[in-house]
């Protein structure tokens, strides 16, 4: 059995949480957004116009408001 990283890193809970489905859900989205502001972050030095880097920026902060928005239900459904 091949255990990726991500169940490696995930701290051991002694009690369930509220809603299991909705906590790895969140934790599903918190990651992915994660990878895709890292990538967007990437692209920045490369973007030609100024409208690339606003448009890059936009998302960005988009992907970073989602985030945010995982990041408390979390603590609400822990």
């Amino acid at each position: 059995m091949i255990l990726n990283q991500t169940y490696l890193a995930r701290p051991m809970r002694f009690l369930e949480a509220a809603d299991p489905i909705a906590l790895a859900a969140l934790e599903h989205v918190l990651e992915r957004d994660a990878q895709d502001v890292r990538k967007l972050l990437e692209w920045l030095p490369a973007a030609q116009t100024r409208r690339d880097r606003r448009a890059i920026i936009a998302r960005a902060r988009d992907l970073l408001a989602e985030i945010e928005f995982a990041i408390q239900r979390i603590a609400e459904v822990e």
